[in-house]
């Protein structure tokens, strides 16, 4: 009897520890030669209430997510702490407001390649989980309304 109980914690563990974050659509606008920076933009679906508290990508010295928004006629961007992911919604970062920044590119940014992103999830109960993007890079005419697919997680 201990072993089957042991067995059922071993399943249910195994099940609770997969990924509850799903991304897809991910992906970047090539960079012009000498650009330092660039967007990733893409879909991503909690299945509990979390929030994505930090980026990384080897890329770039460093990435931030900004948001977009108007004020009076004037573009405004402003860097993130934290996006929240509401339990079950897809939250879309798309070139008109939330997006992820990468500064200080290594390399240019050009069509074909995939860059690779770290997102730090972080849940309702604290408890934190890292997941690992492959952002399609798209050429410099590629605009948010493309009808490619890239699912990545």
């Amino acid at each position: 009897m201990r072993h089957a109980i042991l067995i059922a914690a071993l399943l249910f563990a195994t099940q609770a520890g997969a990924s509850e974050v799903t991304v897809s659509e991910s992906w970047a606008r090539a960079t012009a030669p000498g650009q330092g920076s660039g967007a990733v933009y893409l879909r991503i679906i909690s299945q509990r209430e979390a929030r994505i508290v930090a980026v990384a990508s080897p890329a770039a010295d460093s990435a931030a997510m900004h948001s977009m928004t108007h004020d009076n006629g004037m573009m405004k961007m402003r860097e993130l702490e934290a996006l929240p992911l509401p339990a079950g919604q897809e939250v879309e970062l798309g070139s008109g407001g939330n997006h992820i920044m990468l500064i200080g590119l290594k390399r240019p940014l050009k069509a074909g390649d995939s860059v690779p992103l770290t997102l730090t999830i972080q849940f309702a109960d604290k408890r934190k989980e890292k997941v690992e993007v492959k952002a399609q890079v798209k050429p410099l005419t590629a605009g948010n309304n493309s009808h490619e697919h890239h699912h990545d997680h």
